[in-house]
């Protein structure tokens, strides 16, 4: 065990882990003097003949590194890294760091109605991942009697939560952390959140009453001005005398009295 040094993240567990999509970079420096090789193996077979990696992995003979550029979920696991000639060999738990992220469906359905169902459902993706959910400022491992936290498909426990019938007390801030062995090497969870508005039942109603009414109100007003505005002119109609009316109707009269004098 002296003569292979891996580049563990936490020794006493003899911990790797790596982001998902990103490099993975497994070394093992040989202290005894000499050309030696190492030898890779996955799960205790050697990683040329993983159908996995197959074509996605390089080995660095002279800086004794075994390297997928870039990383999945399954590439995590137990690597072992040998020099058969010296008999020596040491194992590296691989462990993939956890990322949660909500369903995208979930996320333009924040806007909820009083007494509808909320489902939001957390992926989380890694080395067996360990979720927790923080509702407002309460940290939620187990349902409750308002809330019921479920497994999803992948097995993931707690990954699915549930109201039933949300009410206006469940407006707030919804996070998924997501933990795992890394994490908790790391401190360094993942997390994701999301924010759930709740609107009144009637909510859409008093609107839609309030459009009416204003309605109502806009057509009293203009009806009322109309009327104003006719009575108005009708009073202007029969006041309004121009001094070349009276004159013509003046000229009319003696045009009458002649014609009868004759």
């Amino acid at each position: 065990s002296d003569i292979l040094h891996p580049n563990y993240d936490d020794p006493s567990s003899s911990l790797k882990y790596f982001d998902i999509a990103k490099a993975l970079t497994l070394g093992c420096n040989i202290t005894k003097e000499g050309d030696y090789e190492l030898s890779w193996a996955k799960d205790g077979k050697n990683v040329s003949d993983v159908e996995s990696l197959n074509n996605r992995f390089r080995i660095i003979k002279e800086e004794k590194k075994f390297i997928i550029s870039r990383a999945l979920e399954s590439d995590a696991g137990v690597y072992t890294c040998s020099v058969p000639v010296l008999n020596a060999s040491r194992t590296i738990n691989v462990l993939a760091n956890v990322i949660v992220k909500f369903e995208s469906t979930e996320i333009g359905k924040t806007n909820m109605v009083e007494g509808e169902t909320l489902t939001l459902h957390c992926l989380a993706f890694g080395s067996a991942p360990r979720i927790t959910w923080i509702v407002g400022n309460q940290s939620l491992s187990a349902s409750t009697d308002h809330i019921q936290l479920q497994e999803d498909d992948k097995g993931v426990e707690n990954a699915r939560l549930t109201i039933s019938a949300v009410t206006m007390a469940d407006y707030t801030d919804y996070t998924c952390e997501g933990r795992n062995n890394a994490t908790d090497i790391s401190g360094k969870p993942a997390h994701v959140s999301i924010t759930v508005r709740i609107r009144g039942k009637y909510a859409a109603l008093y609107v839609f009453v309030g459009i009416i009414a204003e309605v109502v109100v806009l057509c009293i007003i203009i009806l009322i001005c109309e009327r104003r505005r006719n009575k108005t002119e009708i009073e202007e109609s029969d006041t309004d005398q121009s001094p070349d009316q009276h004159k013509n109707g003046h000229n009319g009269n003696a045009s009458e009295l002649r014609q009868r004098k004759s």
